[in-house]
């Protein structure tokens, strides 16, 4: 992956932002979410463009269910066998291997940009931007028909409150 996707380089700032982390893991936890969807739908808002939601983003979702959430299921289970220091070192290897899962997902993820359209060239008129077009972009992620519950509507808000707060830097 070229050090110059811009969505990388936004996720890994974002993601250290205070709270971010949290949201995104409770999202995945919870309710089985892509982190990296949702900080994908996150900078889409940030570059001003729209999720579409009929993007087919079938090859970063394949990678995801094929090589990133074995890899994951893997360094969970072995996070409880870290004893010795070779068990810690085979759990630090998982942690490497997860992590260029992620940029590979995150890469292709990058790859969808050209298929998201400015906000406000939809139809011709002005749509949602900022804050509203993040938690559109998010609720789109959440639930592409569209109607998601309370709590999960509060976690989304949460999460584009304390993105914004870093989207600035």
């Amino acid at each position: 992956m070229s050090e110059e996707n811009a969505f990388w380089n936004y996720a890994v700032r974002i993601y250290s932002e205070p709270g971010v982390a949290e949201l995104c893991l409770t999202l995945q936890n919870r309710y089985g979410l892509s982190v990296n969807q949702l900080l994908f739908a996150l900078w889409l808002a940030q570059q001003g463009r729209l999720l579409p939601a009929n993007l087919d983003d079938g090859k970063a979702r394949k990678w995801r269910t094929e090589h990133l959430e074995p890899l994951r299921q893997l360094r969970y289970q072995a996070r409880q066998y870290s004893a010795s220091t070779t068990q810690k070192q085979c759990y630090q290897s998982l942690k490497k291997a997860e992590l260029a899962a992620e940029k590979v997902e995150i890469e292709l993820l990058y790859q969808l940009l050209e298929c998201c359209a400015e906000s406000n060239t939809i139809n011709g008129s002005t749509n949602a931007t900022g804050s509203g077009l993040a938690y559109q972009n998010l609720s789109l992620v959440v639930n592409p028909e569209g109607q998601i519950n309370s709590e999960l509507s509060a976690l989304v808000l949460k999460l584009v409150d304390k993105a914004g707060a870093g989207s600035s830097n």
